[in-house]
């Protein structure tokens, strides 16, 4: 009887009830009605152009993650913008176009701060220092390059999504601190010049990360890495 009249009900209430039907479909009518609840409390609307990688956002009444955002200029100035999202039900991907003044639903994840242990059958094994307790992430959440920029017993930030307050959070995204400091193992003479005289050389670094460092640096020396673009920064 509850069921039905959350369903029959024409309250606005009931119809954002209704179109989060993800919801209805995976849980009883009120524990539905009561996630989301606890849903829009945690929702706000902002630019598309504001979105992030890792970011859950709402696009046609399904909740998804963002795995890729990309920015591109058309004609007269006009900019668009691609996201490529994975539904975080059924896992299925998809891409969906914007264009820039367009606004989008994001909802706000939990954030924990973790360490870096190891990683080991496509999966990022983490541990909240305060707690010890344990995570285990797809290696998906990451691009490739900045799995190669993971050290052991790095401080990294946990984004989890938690739909409902009684069901445990579930791993969303992974961001690394803004800059990391690595060894150079290896360096190759190159001669690449830069427009103020600068001489740069490939270098090789712990976890093979391949960078271009100026031709002062020598194997040994420790070099700063931006960790979202994976170029050198400065010699630490």
């Amino acid at each position: 009887m509850l069921r039905s009249r959350i369903l029959t009900n024409t309250t606005p209430l009931a119809r954002l009830c209704l179109s989060r039907s993800y919801l209805a479909l995976q849980r009883p009518a009120l524990t539905a009605y009561r996630a989301l609840q606890w849903d829009q409390e945690r929702g706000f609307k902002t630019n598309v152009l504001q979105v992030r990688r890792g970011n859950v956002v709402e696009i046609n009444n399904v909740l998804a993650v963002v795995l890729k955002r990309e920015s591109s200029v058309m004609g007269r100035g006009t900019s668009t913008v691609k996201l490529d999202l994975q539904d975080l039900l059924t896992g299925t991907k998809h891409t969906e176009r914007y264009r820039s003044g367009d606004m989008v639903e994001v909802t706000e994840l939990e954030e924990h701060k973790c360490q870096f242990l190891y990683k080991g059958e496509g999966q990022l094994h983490l541990m909240d220092p305060n707690t010890f307790e344990m995570y285990e992430v797809p290696e998906s959440v990451l691009e490739e390059k900045q799995i190669q920029l993971l050290l052991p017993d790095m401080p990294v930030s946990l984004s989890m999504f938690q739909p409902d307050p009684d069901v445990p959070g579930k791993p969303i995204a992974i961001k690394l601190p803004s800059q990391a400091v690595y060894e150079v193992t290896e360096t190759h003479p190159s001669a690449q010049q830069a427009n103020k005289g600068t001489i740069y050389k490939n270098a090789d670094l712990q976890n093979g990360i391949k960078v271009q460092v100026p031709d002062f640096v020598n194997v040994g020396d420790k070099v700063i890495v931006d960790t979202e673009t994976g170029k050198y920064v400065k010699r630490a």
